[in-house]
Protein backbone atom coordinates (compact mmCIF):
# COMPACT_ATOMS: atom_id res chain seq x y z
CA UNK A 1 0.00 0.00 0.00
CA UNK A 2 1.38 3.37 -0.94
CA UNK A 3 -1.80 5.22 0.59
CA UNK A 4 -1.93 4.74 4.21
CA UNK A 5 -3.46 1.69 3.80
CA UNK A 6 -6.49 2.88 2.37
CA UNK A 7 -5.62 0.25 -0.57
CA UNK A 8 -3.88 -2.78 -1.42
CA UNK A 9 -2.03 -4.10 -4.56
CA UNK A 10 -0.44 -7.75 -4.86
CA UNK A 11 3.95 -7.53 -5.39
CA UNK A 12 4.53 -10.87 -4.93
CA UNK A 13 2.88 -14.66 -5.21
CA UNK A 14 4.67 -17.91 -4.87
CA UNK A 15 1.85 -19.96 -6.88
CA UNK A 16 3.19 -23.56 -5.21
CA UNK A 17 0.59 -24.78 -3.46
CA UNK A 18 3.11 -25.81 -0.69
CA UNK A 19 4.21 -22.46 -0.14
CA UNK A 20 3.55 -20.89 3.15
CA UNK A 21 5.22 -17.09 4.08
CA UNK A 22 6.44 -17.53 8.13
CA UNK A 23 8.32 -13.98 8.60
CA UNK A 24 8.95 -10.90 7.10
CA UNK A 25 11.18 -7.76 8.13
CA UNK A 26 13.35 -5.04 6.90
CA UNK A 27 16.65 -3.87 7.46
CA UNK A 28 15.95 -0.07 6.56
CA UNK A 29 13.10 1.32 4.94
CA UNK A 30 14.05 0.07 0.74
CA UNK A 31 15.53 -3.51 2.10
CA UNK A 32 13.76 -6.52 3.54
CA UNK A 33 13.42 -10.08 3.72
CA UNK A 34 11.03 -12.81 4.08
CA UNK A 35 11.33 -16.79 4.22
CA UNK A 36 8.81 -19.22 4.04
CA UNK A 37 8.07 -23.26 4.60
CA UNK A 38 10.38 -25.47 2.86
CA UNK A 39 9.33 -26.70 -0.29
CA UNK A 40 10.85 -30.25 -1.55
CA UNK A 41 13.33 -29.58 1.58
CA UNK A 42 14.59 -26.76 -0.44
CA UNK A 43 14.55 -22.95 2.27
CA UNK A 44 12.13 -20.69 0.26
CA UNK A 45 13.51 -16.91 0.88
CA UNK A 46 13.92 -13.47 -1.15
CA UNK A 47 14.75 -9.85 -0.87
CA UNK A 48 13.39 -6.17 -1.85
CA UNK A 49 15.44 -3.64 -2.54
CA UNK A 50 12.61 -1.39 -3.44
CA UNK A 51 10.55 -1.03 -0.35
CA UNK A 52 8.72 -4.38 -1.19
CA UNK A 53 7.31 -2.97 -4.62
CA UNK A 54 9.65 -6.13 -5.98
CA UNK A 55 11.09 -9.54 -4.92
CA UNK A 56 13.53 -11.90 -5.60
CA UNK A 57 14.87 -15.31 -4.38
CA UNK A 58 17.77 -14.39 -2.24
CA UNK A 59 19.72 -17.21 -3.36
CA UNK A 60 19.35 -19.09 -7.03
CA UNK A 61 20.61 -22.29 -5.01
CA UNK A 62 18.46 -22.50 -1.70
CA UNK A 63 19.67 -23.94 1.66
CA UNK A 64 19.06 -27.54 2.12
CA UNK A 65 16.90 -28.22 5.21
CA UNK A 66 16.28 -31.54 7.48
CA UNK A 67 13.48 -33.85 7.08
CA UNK A 68 10.58 -31.88 8.88
CA UNK A 69 12.51 -28.45 10.03
CA UNK A 70 10.90 -25.62 9.25
CA UNK A 71 10.57 -22.08 11.15
CA UNK A 72 7.50 -21.47 13.31
CA UNK A 73 5.06 -18.52 12.04
CA UNK A 74 5.41 -17.11 15.84
CA UNK A 75 3.75 -13.97 14.68
CA UNK A 76 6.78 -12.91 12.37
CA UNK A 77 9.29 -13.45 15.41
CA UNK A 78 10.64 -16.46 14.60
CA UNK A 79 13.00 -13.97 11.59
CA UNK A 80 15.24 -11.58 13.33
CA UNK A 81 17.50 -9.30 11.09
CA UNK A 82 20.32 -6.68 11.96
CA UNK A 83 23.12 -4.21 10.77
CA UNK A 84 23.36 -4.30 7.11
CA UNK A 85 23.04 -7.61 5.83
CA UNK A 86 22.58 -9.95 8.60
CA UNK A 87 19.50 -12.16 9.13
CA UNK A 88 19.02 -15.74 11.54
CA UNK A 89 16.26 -17.79 11.46
CA UNK A 90 15.11 -19.94 14.67
CA UNK A 91 13.81 -23.39 13.21
CA UNK A 92 12.04 -26.54 14.88
CA UNK A 93 9.63 -29.04 13.46
CA UNK A 94 12.09 -32.21 13.61
CA UNK A 95 13.81 -34.35 16.10
CA UNK A 96 17.28 -32.98 17.70
CA UNK A 97 18.77 -29.77 18.86
CA UNK A 98 17.02 -26.28 17.64
CA UNK A 99 19.40 -24.61 14.91
CA UNK A 100 19.51 -21.32 14.01
CA UNK A 101 20.00 -20.07 10.22
CA UNK A 102 22.78 -17.30 10.08
CA UNK A 103 23.35 -15.41 7.29
CA UNK A 104 25.37 -12.06 6.70
CA UNK A 105 25.26 -11.16 3.26
CA UNK A 106 21.70 -10.91 3.25
CA UNK A 107 20.35 -14.75 2.43
CA UNK A 108 22.92 -15.45 -0.35
CA UNK A 109 24.77 -18.02 1.46
CA UNK A 110 23.79 -19.65 5.33
CA UNK A 111 25.76 -21.49 7.95
CA UNK A 112 24.04 -23.40 11.04
CA UNK A 113 24.31 -22.64 15.02
CA UNK A 114 23.26 -25.61 16.75
CA UNK A 115 21.20 -24.43 19.94
CA UNK A 116 21.38 -27.35 22.28
CA UNK A 117 19.46 -25.60 25.21
CA UNK A 118 16.24 -25.83 23.66
CA UNK A 119 15.00 -29.31 22.18
CA UNK A 120 13.28 -29.38 18.25
CA UNK A 121 10.25 -31.51 17.37
CA UNK A 122 7.02 -31.51 15.29
CA UNK A 123 5.70 -29.39 18.18
CA UNK A 124 9.08 -27.58 19.68
CA UNK A 125 12.01 -25.98 19.18
CA UNK A 126 13.02 -22.00 18.42
CA UNK A 127 9.62 -19.80 18.10
CA UNK A 128 11.41 -15.88 18.78
CA UNK A 129 14.83 -14.66 19.12
CA UNK A 130 15.81 -10.78 20.01
CA UNK A 131 19.10 -9.04 19.79
CA UNK A 132 20.41 -6.18 21.80
CA UNK A 133 22.55 -3.82 20.26
CA UNK A 134 25.74 -5.20 22.21
CA UNK A 135 25.47 -8.31 20.40
CA UNK A 136 23.79 -11.00 22.89
CA UNK A 137 20.82 -12.23 21.66
CA UNK A 138 18.42 -14.64 23.74
CA UNK A 139 15.86 -17.42 21.75
CA UNK A 140 13.11 -18.40 23.26
CA UNK A 141 10.11 -21.42 22.62
CA UNK A 142 9.56 -24.75 24.00
CA UNK A 143 6.42 -26.77 23.01
CA UNK A 144 3.49 -25.19 22.08
CA UNK A 145 1.35 -28.45 22.92
CA UNK A 146 2.58 -28.09 26.85
CA UNK A 147 2.84 -24.82 27.75
CA UNK A 148 3.59 -24.99 31.61
CA UNK A 149 6.71 -27.03 30.30
CA UNK A 150 9.78 -24.77 31.52
CA UNK A 151 12.51 -27.00 30.30
CA UNK A 152 13.62 -26.20 27.00
CA UNK A 153 12.29 -22.88 26.54
CA UNK A 154 15.46 -20.37 26.30
CA UNK A 155 19.07 -20.20 25.06
CA UNK A 156 21.38 -17.39 25.16
CA UNK A 157 23.79 -16.81 22.89
CA UNK A 158 27.08 -15.34 23.35
CA UNK A 159 28.87 -12.96 20.39
CA UNK A 160 32.31 -14.01 22.18
CA UNK A 161 32.18 -17.77 21.49
CA UNK A 162 29.60 -17.84 19.02
CA UNK A 163 28.13 -20.66 21.02
CA UNK A 164 24.18 -20.68 22.68
CA UNK A 165 23.74 -21.87 26.68
CA UNK A 166 21.35 -22.18 29.05
CA UNK A 167 20.33 -18.63 31.41
CA UNK A 168 22.56 -18.13 34.53
CA UNK A 169 19.54 -17.56 36.57
CA UNK A 170 15.88 -18.76 36.28
CA UNK A 171 14.11 -19.16 32.99
CA UNK A 172 10.81 -17.85 31.93
CA UNK A 173 8.02 -19.76 33.87
CA UNK A 174 6.75 -21.91 30.30
CA UNK A 175 6.77 -22.27 26.48
CA UNK A 176 7.17 -18.44 24.97
CA UNK A 177 6.03 -17.19 21.64
CA UNK A 178 7.70 -13.79 21.50
CA UNK A 179 10.61 -12.09 23.17
CA UNK A 180 12.12 -8.93 22.88
CA UNK A 181 15.26 -5.75 24.09
CA UNK A 182 13.98 -3.00 24.76
CA UNK A 183 16.90 -0.35 25.27
CA UNK A 184 16.32 2.87 27.17
CA UNK A 185 18.74 4.33 29.60
CA UNK A 186 18.09 3.54 33.32
CA UNK A 187 15.50 0.75 32.65
CA UNK A 188 15.46 -2.30 35.31
CA UNK A 189 13.60 -4.57 32.60
CA UNK A 190 15.42 -4.79 29.58
CA UNK A 191 14.40 -8.35 27.94
CA UNK A 192 10.09 -9.30 27.74
CA UNK A 193 8.85 -12.85 26.80
CA UNK A 194 5.85 -13.96 26.43
CA UNK A 195 3.43 -16.99 26.10
CA UNK A 196 -0.17 -18.26 26.86
CA UNK A 197 0.59 -18.89 30.20
CA UNK A 198 2.08 -15.30 31.48
CA UNK A 199 4.60 -12.81 30.56
CA UNK A 200 8.32 -12.89 32.58
CA UNK A 201 11.05 -10.13 32.78
CA UNK A 202 14.74 -9.94 33.05
CA UNK A 203 17.56 -7.37 33.40
CA UNK A 204 20.13 -9.19 32.07
CA UNK A 205 18.46 -11.78 30.48
CA UNK A 206 20.27 -14.17 32.59
CA UNK A 207 17.68 -14.35 35.29
CA UNK A 208 13.99 -14.08 34.31
CA UNK A 209 11.35 -12.50 36.75
CA UNK A 210 7.32 -12.91 36.59
CA UNK A 211 5.59 -9.69 35.27
CA UNK A 212 2.14 -10.53 34.14
CA UNK A 213 0.00 -13.76 34.34
CA UNK A 214 -2.02 -12.33 31.33
CA UNK A 215 -1.81 -14.80 28.13
CA UNK A 216 -0.36 -13.22 25.50
CA UNK A 217 1.06 -14.08 22.39
CA UNK A 218 3.07 -11.57 20.40
CA UNK A 219 5.16 -8.38 21.47
CA UNK A 220 6.78 -5.10 19.71
CA UNK A 221 8.71 -2.63 20.87
CA UNK A 222 7.65 1.28 19.92
CA UNK A 223 10.02 3.74 18.82
CA UNK A 224 9.83 5.48 22.00
CA UNK A 225 10.67 2.21 24.13
CA UNK A 226 7.14 1.46 25.53
CA UNK A 227 6.25 -2.17 24.84
CA UNK A 228 3.01 -3.87 23.52
CA UNK A 229 1.52 -7.30 23.53
CA UNK A 230 -1.59 -8.40 21.87
CA UNK A 231 -3.20 -11.89 22.26
CA UNK A 232 -5.92 -14.19 21.82
CA UNK A 233 -10.19 -12.35 21.93
CA UNK A 234 -8.36 -8.98 20.86
CA UNK A 235 -6.81 -8.17 23.62
CA UNK A 236 -3.97 -5.93 23.37
CA UNK A 237 -1.92 -4.27 26.30
CA UNK A 238 1.05 -1.17 26.41
CA UNK A 239 3.50 -1.18 29.03
CA UNK A 240 5.91 1.86 29.89
CA UNK A 241 8.33 0.11 31.86
CA UNK A 242 10.08 2.52 33.46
Amino acid sequence: SDDARTSWRTVFEDTDPKAFLDGLRFWDDERGFVFGDPVENRLMAWITRDRGRTWQKSSESPLAMRDGEAGFAASNSSLLVFGDRSVWIGLGGTPGASQVLMSDDAGLTWRRSVVAPIPSGKSSGIFSLARSPGGKAIAVGGDYLQPERVEGNIAIYDPTSDTWRHPRGRPPRGYRSSVVHCERENREIRWIAIGPNGCDASGDGEDWQPLSDEPFHALSVGADGSVWASGGSGRIAIGELE
